[in-house]
């Protein structure tokens, strides 16, 4: 069993994970769970975590949104840490499977953590699962038979992990939840690489209003010049400051090089243009200013962690998902 416990060993095991759809799932919610372990291996440099994309008979499942996706038999999963179930809107009707409850009590009673998102989490207290637990729970669906629940303990909190138990109250409490599990076997240090990581892609492509004039013209030439890059000395030059200088101005407003916030500016627009899907991957190559393909496509997935054809059409969770 692997305990919940704050460690920062860089050779800890993998945080392996199961994922156990439901007819109807929220895929929302899903995908806000996987792309914290996606990035959390990808900064790393190794699996950190593995998951599982499981169901009770392992057939293709459509989330509420229609799309189909491809699952494992629970009962044929590999070893797990962790079991998160996850539902959608219509509950009541994936509770009618026979077997449902009695694996679901089946998994309560194992030695890992259990856990769901949103209302399945009324599931897990139906079984007496949340039992004397700290838990997050959204409101209940009225369709679902439940009990008086005296031995709830909830929290006005989004997400919550208390000992082998995990809850929070929606898809947008997701992704807290999942660093919160990722921080509690791998160590803050790896969240926080994280959290830089996603603010750094989702630093504004515009100049920022507040910045020095300097520092707004620069940016602002930057961005007219994304086909055509300008040197570092040549933006100095033209700036009318030295390359010290404006190193320094960006240092300390973005936190990174000018030619590294240059290179971000060129990705971004890059996946504008690749989402539109209008133009073959080497014309939105050439026009962001990559002389070769294979430099656009190394420093494309260094930045967001696939591949430029990615995303054409967004990759679809599928049976044994490993990251």
């Amino acid at each position: 069993m692997l305990q919940l416990t704050e460690s920062g060993g860089p050779q800890l095991p993998a945080l392996r994970i199961g994922f156990w759809l439901m007819e109807a799932f929220d895929l929302y919610a899903l995908a806000n769970a996987l792309e914290p372990l996606r990035l959390a291996n990808q900064l790393a440099g190794r699996n950190v975590c593995q998951w599982q994309i499981l169901s009770l008979e392992g057939q293709q499942l459509n989330a509420s949104n229609g799309i189909a996706t491809a699952t494992a038999r629970l009962d044929q999963a590999q070893t797990l840490d962790v079991l998160i179930l996850c539902g959608g809107e219509n509950l009541h009707t994936c509770t009618d499977h026979p077997d449902f409850r009695q694996q679901l009590c089946h998994w309560a009673m194992q030695p890992i953590s259990l856990g769901a998102f949103g209302k399945a989490g009324w599931l897990l207290a139906q079984i007496g699962a949340l039992d004397a637990f700290r838990c997050s729970l959204p409101e209940s669906d009225p369709l679902l038979s439940l009990g008086p629940f005296n031995d709830l303990t909830p929290v006005t909190a989004p997400f919550c992990i208390d000992r082998q138990r995990l809850t929070c109250v929606g898809p947008q409490a997701v992704q807290g939840l999942m660093h919160e599990l990722l921080a509690r076997t791998h160590g803050r240090g790896l969240i926080l690489r994280m959290e830089k990581h996603s603010a750094r892609q989702a630093r504004p492509l515009q100049p920022m209003h507040n910045a020095p004039a300097k520092l707004q013209a620069t940016l602002a030439l930057m961005n007219e010049h994304l086909t055509r890059t300008l040197g570092i000395d040549e933006l100095a030059v033209t700036m009318g400051i030295s390359r010290r200088h404006l190193e320094r101005l960006f240092k300390h407003r973005l936190g990174c090089s000018p030619s590294r916030h240059y290179l971000d500016l060129r990705l971004q627009q890059a996946r504008q243009l690749l989402r539109a899907g209008e133009q073959p991957m080497s014309d939105v190559a050439r026009e962001c200013g990559f002389v070769s393909l294979q430099h656009f496509f190394r420093c494309y997935r260094q930045y967001f962690g696939v591949h430029p054809r990615d995303e054409r059409t967004p990759p679809q969770p599928s049976c044994s998902l490993t990251a």
